[in-house]
């Protein structure tokens, strides 16, 4: 009865290799895809034991996340536009349409620079304001955005937030300059089986950072000691980016025709609504007091 009902769970996402990836794994051939970043018909090539940051493009060189989070922009611009979009390439032929990356290089910044309506930034550190220019690159803090409110179609991120110090409070600020049904198309490291958020970093009091784990380190177009992990996520995050504003979709996509592989795929579109949701509490009792002629919301 247990082996029947399992195949039903949904969540936890439990990471399960598919015959396909085990084969190309084991065998290291490369295969043909129609790239989401390029548009292109291409070869998929460089297969490694980390499926999330290897599989390049022969054309782009775009890499499988990047090719995950590129299938992710397509179907939030197709929503958004109600156009069909194939890939980043038809994007980019978008006049109107006004779109943020958190990064200002690498495949998909490629394909989109040319974009009228396009801006991106890298983080250069605290002692720089929002919107200045370093080197010709345009310096943005997630936690407190330069951008004016609902002014923005499309946000971009891959990889970002487990980097940023209070990475809700970035979150409010997306919010805060999407327009209204606008994206924020995303990937974060992300416990599939786990449903409370870990924590690696706290901030005292001062505003310093303080190590309650031991230190990780991603790789940084910026420093070459690497970008600190604050924060690994889970479905907690799900819960607490409903209460900012907004309608996540957690998308598992696997789809080797467009060169996307890997039990870790996973994008998050979180979709902006017009207002946050307020966390609910109960009436106090003057509140809920009818002699007084309180309406209380539901």
């Amino acid at each position: 009865m247990g082996s029947q009902i399992d195949r039903f769970v949904q969540y936890p996402i439990y990471p399960t290799l598919t015959t396909l990836e085990k084969f190309l794994l084991k065998t290291r051939v490369p295969w043909p895809a129609r790239c989401p970043v390029c548009g292109s018909l291409t070869l998929i090539t460089g297969i490694g034991r980390s499926l999330r940051e290897s599989c390049k493009c022969v054309r782009c060189k775009s890499t499988n996340r990047q090719r995950q989070v590129a299938y992710g922009i397509c179907g939030a611009v197709a929503r958004i536009t109600g156009t069909r979009i194939a890939s980043l390439e038809d994007v980019a032929r978008l006049k109107d349409l006004a779109v943020y990356n958190t990064e200002a290089g690498r495949q998909i910044h490629d394909q989109l620079s040319g974009m009228p309506g396009y801006v991106c930034s890298e983080y250069f550190g605290p002692a720089c304001r929002s919107g200045d220019m370093i080197g010709g690159r345009m310096h943005q803090d997630l936690m407190a955005l330069s951008f004016d409110d609902k002014s923005l179609d499309l946000v971009i991120s891959s990889d970002v937030f487990e980097h940023i110090p209070d990475p809700y409070r970035a979150h409010r600020e997306i919010h805060r300059v999407l327009k209204p049904g606008g994206s924020h198309v995303f990937t974060v490291p992300f416990y599939q089986t786990e449903f409370e958020d870990e924590d690696r970093t706290i901030t005292d009091i001062r505003g310093n950072t303080v190590l309650i784990k031991d230190p990780v380190y991603h790789g940084d177009p910026i420093r070459s000691e690497g970008a600190l992990v604050h924060k690994i996520f889970s479905l907690e995050m799900l819960v607490k980016l409903r209460k900012v504003g907004f309608r996540t979709n957690m998308y598992k996509i696997y789809k080797p025709s467009s060169g996307i592989l890997g039990h870790n795929a996973l994008v998050f579109e979180a979709v902006a609504e017009e207002q946050a949701v307020l966390k609910r509490e109960a009436p106090s009792e003057k509140e809920a007091s009818p002699e007084k002629g309180v309406e209380v919301a539901a």
